[in-house]
């Protein structure tokens, strides 16, 4: 279900949340224990439901926030890739997702004026609302 700040999705927004910390979850993971191929499966999981997060909030400030927590997705498969690659080239590209995550989450500081409202956005493994009662 949707409400006035989200665009129509055929998946909800709690739902894509979920999917893309479980897929960033497991592509972290499986990098960690050296199990590359594995960890390169997740990325075109991890990157559309980021995307799609993306798409859906109609917020300006929370939709710097999730350009920003893209820019960290991007970071952390460029960064991936470059170890497992061994191509440290990609490395630069990772920087830049870093500083220009860091742009955005100060564009969404100035934008809402507000640091508890900003960061409040930044929870991971949200509880599904089936699960809280």
């Amino acid at each position: 279900m949707t409400n006035n700040n989200e665009r129509p999705f055929c998946l909800s927004k709690d739902s894509l949340d979920t999917t893309n910390s479980v897929a960033w979850f497991f592509m972290d993971a499986f990098w960690m224990l050296g199990l590359n191929t594995a960890g390169f499966f997740f990325i075109l999981p991890t990157v559309l439901t980021g995307l799609c997060l993306l798409y859906i909030e109609k917020r300006p400030a929370v939709f710097r926030i999730n350009l920003a927590i893209n820019c960290w997705i991007w970071m952390n498969t460029l960064w991936m890739l470059s170890d497992a690659l061994k191509a440290p080239g990609l490395l630069v590209y990772a920087r830049v997702m870093f500083a220009a995550g860091v742009f955005f989450i100060l564009a969404a500081l100035v934008q809402a004026g507000n640091i508890r409202e900003t960061f409040s956005h930044f929870r991971r493994f949200r509880t599904p609302r089936w699960l809280e009662n």
